[in-house]
């Protein structure tokens, strides 16, 4: 039998810390997963983020009332008593900073939404993994629902995808800017049905929504409209040769496929979304903030 990875978390400022947890502690869960265990945590936060400083004291004592999470005040403190680690931490600014103690440390890492707050800060992350040789990756949890993956892994049924439309609510926060803060998530649905290479895009913002609009290098054509509006639902509508599939989200279980799948990197799974797609997103992020309602090109990152 395999031993129990014992998983460090840094940073307890979202709702996810203690769904996850919630998974790998807590035989009770429908959900249960028993191969790993959150075992020690850190704390961090950002004052100048309501949503953070607001939320990290009730996630905190119940991490640690309730799932027996040992709390500790430094992200070297967490690494030297883990096997591998979840970067929870809601600002995409602190990652930057709080990663490089894990590629020290050569820790397999998952870094959750959003990977940066900056295209800058997603280079150098990527630019540290390279370079100590650690195990890094970054996905929305929505990019895993069945939904979504029920489009990608089974071609045979929409055919080629010509034209992709992704909705999600997109609320924005100024310390991580337009896409960067919630509308990274349907722009992972986006990029997980037309794949990598967006060449060139458009982006226009109000109060109620942004909306982009992006070509592909093949040609193909998308569109991404990331809502504040009264309902917040996510979904898509998928183009294909063979037939046009329209889907609102169902949301139940969203954090199950991707938690496995954390499960299954953190034991040496091939990383399910490549650093590159992922560096991508945040230049396609970083161009829709600039565009203005000018078509904007997506920098070489090769």
């Amino acid at each position: 039998m395999a031993e129990e990875i014992k998983v460090g978390m840094i940073g307890l400022d979202t709702s996810h810390t203690v769904a996850f947890t919630k998974m790998l502690n807590d035989p009770e869960s429908p959900h249960f997963i028993p191969d790993a265990r959150v075992v020690v945590a850190c704390p961090t936060f950002s004052e100048d983020v309501q949503s953070s400083v607001s939320r990290v004291e009730g996630y905190t004592q119940e991490l640690r009332d309730n799932f027996g999470v040992k709390m500790v005040e430094t992200v070297e403190e967490v690494c030297e008593e883990s096997d591998a680690i979840l970067l929870e931490s809601v600002d995409g600014r602190r990652h930057l900073p709080e990663y490089r103690p894990v590629a020290e440390a050569g820790l397999p890492c998952f870094i959750d939404k959003p990977f940066t707050a900056s295209l800058e800060d997603a280079k150098e992350i990527v630019r540290i993994a390279k370079e100590k040789k650690t195990r890094l990756f970054s996905s929305s949890s929505l990019r895993m629902i069945p939904d979504v993956r029920s489009i990608k892994d089974s071609p045979e049924r929409v055919g080629e995808i010509e034209r992709v439309h992704v909705f999600s609510p997109a609320s924005h926060e100024p310390t991580n800017p337009g896409l960067y803060w919630y509308g990274i998530h349907g722009v992972e649905i986006l990029y997980t049905l037309m794949g990598a290479g967006c060449e060139s895009l458009l982006a226009v913002s109000d109060e109620k929504a942004d909306t982009v609009v992006a070509r592909w290098k093949d040609g193909r054509t998308s569109t991404y409209t990331g809502t504040r509006l009264t309902r917040h639902d996510y979904g898509f509508v998928v183009h294909g040769t063979k037939e046009t599939v329209a889907t609102v989200c169902n949301l139940s279980d969203i954090y199950v496929p991707l938690v496995k799948s954390i499960i299954e990197f953190f034991k040496g799974a091939k990383p399910p979304v490549p650093l590159e797609t992922t560096l991508e997103m945040m230049a396609f992020i970083d161009a829709a903030l600039k565009s203005k309602g000018d078509w904007v090109a997506l920098p070489d990152l090769s």
